[in-house]
């Protein structure tokens, strides 16, 4: 009996251990898979990234030296990313999308977007990065933090009139 009831006890153990573990452990190799495709894309144009930041399924990382900016959103199929050179980037800033819904008496408000839109001094295109979009996560992961920290950096090492050096 005292068997028996040991045996269930590890039964129902397992039953409610493993299926955590698998999850962590199938999240980390996910992460770990991210950075190896993203290191991959930074090899193949030359990039020596000084801050990298991985989240979702979106990578971002900064090259000092190089002053570049790299973005892939892994979500899309042909791991489309984004190059943004920092020397030429005249302004940018943060663009968040809400959808505002009533519900009785009550209005509240839901992120459903949250990008990052370069401008340019030579006139090129304008370059949007997307760090949140509702339906590529369900969830928000200090998305606006993330976006300020790195609007400070673009803002920090963008282009600046002063900086250039006569030759």
């Amino acid at each position: 009996m005292d068997i028996s009831l040991n045996m269930v006890m590890l039964v129902v153990v397992l039953i409610v251990v493993v299926p955590f573990a698998w999850f962590i452990w199938a999240e980390k190799s996910a992460v770990s898979k991210k950075k190896k495709t993203f290191q991959k894309i930074a090899q193949s144009e030359n990039l020596k990234f000084t801050k990298v930041e991985y989240w979702n399924n979106h990578c971002l990382g900064y090259d000092g030296q190089e002053n570049i900016l790299l973005h892939n959103n892994l979500n899309t199929p042909d791991s489309k990313f984004e190059k943004v050179e920092l020397d030429d980037v005249r302004k940018c800033v943060i663009n968040k999308i809400n959808k505002d819904y009533k519900n009785g008496d009550k209005h509240y408000s839901e992120m459903v977007r949250l990008d990052l839109e370069f401008t340019f001094v030579s006139n090129k295109t304008p370059v949007t990065i997307t760090l949140f979009n509702v339906e590529d996560n369900f969830s928000q992961n200090q998305e606006v933090a993330r976006a300020e920290k790195w609007l400070a950096l673009i803002n920090k090492h963008k282009y600046n009139k002063n900086n250039i050096v006569a030759a």
